[in-house]
């Protein structure tokens, strides 16, 4: 997306904007205007010039709300909210210990409703404002291992419906973005530790590669923006053709590339 300043004026806050996917969230809505704030529990490995880190525990209310009121503070208005934060916590479902199932379903999906009822509290008076929620494919596919991410992921593409439904007259759109296997930092750090297998992701992509962050960065920004003005309650899948994909292995004979002639 070619900035244009679509957000001059605009005030946004990214969860979990210290690094990945909501580090490049932060970055693009700055570049088309807006005034940033990120929270997150930890520092930024390079801070961003013209964003504002905040820290912030997103599955603590009261460390929320004490986030949200620094930004009432220093910005006095909330256009844009991005509900990014998240952790992973991979194992069958028998290993899975208590405190993991709760902190990965506390982060992202209590993370999204403790901050959405913030962002809401401040929108609805102004009668607007945009909700993006990052999902993630493994919220509509089954990913053995990733219980409480994908039951998590699952609970905001809902919630979203939900949300979308309460502000309709408010003008609060709410939507979600799913994205599919995304090259951040973590999946390099993985892919050269061996504990994620590229090719296994690969051979599951129809475009047989990775997503770069501001690849879906960019579908945030679209959802957010005044272009997106009629869409709500909806979730924009991001994935290179994944979901689509019903033949993993395709046989010589199907594979378009191959039978040109």
């Amino acid at each position: 997306m070619a900035a244009d300043g679509a957000f001059q004026g605009k005030v946004a806050v990214v969860t979990g904007a210290a690094r990945g996917i909501g580090e490049a969230i932060a970055v693009a809505f700055r570049d088309e205007g807006a005034v940033v704030f990120s929270i997150d529990p930890g520092e930024p490995e390079t801070p961003q010039a013209g964003i504002r880190y905040l820290a912030g525990d997103v599955s603590d209310a009261e460390s929320v709300a004490a986030a949200f009121a620094a930004v009432d503070r220093e910005a006095g208005r909330l256009d844009v909210l991005v509900n990014n934060a998240g952790i992973q916590r991979v194992a069958l479902a028998q290993s899975m210990s208590h405190a993991d199932w709760y902190g990965v379903l506390n982060t992202h999906l209590s993370g999204m409703f403790l901050c959405s009822a913030e962002a809401i509290r401040r929108m609805r008076p102004q009668r607007s404002g945009a909700i993006v929620s990052i999902a993630s494919v493994a919220g509509i596919l089954g990913i053995p291992g990733r219980g409480p991410y994908s039951a998590a992921k699952a609970g905001i593409i809902s919630l979203t419906r939900t949300l979308a439904l309460e502000n309709a007259t408010a003008n609060i759109r709410v939507n979600a973005v799913a994205p599919g296997f995304t090259r951040t930092k973590l999946i390099e750090q993985g892919i050269k530790d061996g504990s994620i297998r590229s090719e296994w992701q690969l051979e599951r992509v129809p475009m047989k590669r990775l997503a770069d962050p501001r690849e879906i960065a960019d579908p945030v920004l679209y959802l957010a923006s005044d272009k997106a003005s009629y869409i709500t309650g909806q979730t924009l899948v991001v994935d290179g053709g994944w979901m689509v994909q019903g033949i993993n292995h395709v046989p010589d004979w199907l594979d378009a590339d191959k039978s040109e002639g």
